[in-house]
């Protein structure tokens, strides 16, 4: 059996009553509803707080020489091919409350020649705040030896701030990346007991 069609008249209204009903339940109508996503942290128990949870202070520093490898290109396969390398040499100081001076930062080549030094004047770094220098991929005047001498002090002694370097390239299809952490040539460090007395400078 056959329905008879709806006449022509009716077909336009039912359709624009349509289109409008599909509207109304677009997406924007659905965001307004949605509620953001929940942390992964929501999933732990709560813990109560206690006065010593806080852990054993680390040295406090007032100043330092830091030695920061890094790596202008690095060889793949073998000593004839060699993939080139941006660096990047991150500076985050991690006191809360203390800036502290950077004095120096020296790029240095395989050979131990000075290649350019990144500061004419000394630098303050505010609490908690981070800054970066760029060895651009194209510059392989350090060479897979190269590396950074950098030097920063602070009025008082604070917590020693992360200094690293992070080596990467997307060249063709491969992509590289990896980091080094600084190494300390010298520091003036104050002990962690409670005398407070202040040591000499460290090698």
């Amino acid at each position: 059996m056959r329905f008879p069609s709806p006449p022509r008249r009716l077909t336009l209204p039912l359709a624009f009553f349509l289109v409008g009903a599909l509207c109304a339940c677009g997406p924007f109508d659905r965001d307004a509803h949605l509620e953001p996503p929940a942390s992964h942290l929501d999933s732990l128990p709560t813990a109560s707080s206690s006065s010593d949870n806080r852990g054993v202070a680390t040295a406090r520093v007032r100043r330092q020489t830091l030695y920061v490898p890094a790596y202008s290109h690095i060889y793949v396969r073998n000593a004839q091919r060699s993939m080139n390398l941006a660096t990047t040499l991150s500076i985050r100081n991690t006191s809360r409350d203390v800036p502290l001076t950077l004095s120096a930062i020296d790029y240095y080549d395989s050979q131990g020649e000075l290649v350019r030094a990144y500061l004419d004047t000394t630098r303050a770094l505010g609490p908690l705040a981070s800054t970066y220098v760029v060895v651009d991929t194209d510059d392989i005047r350090g060479g897979v030896g190269a590396n950074f001498i950098l030097r920063w002090h602070a009025e008082r002694p604070i917590s020693p701030p992360v200094v690293e370097t992070v080596m990467i390239t997307g060249a063709n299809t491969q992509g590289i990346s990896f980091r080094s952490t600084a190494r300390v040539l010298r520091e003036e460090r104050v002990p962690t007991d409670t005398s407070g007395h202040h040591s000499g400078p460290d090698v």
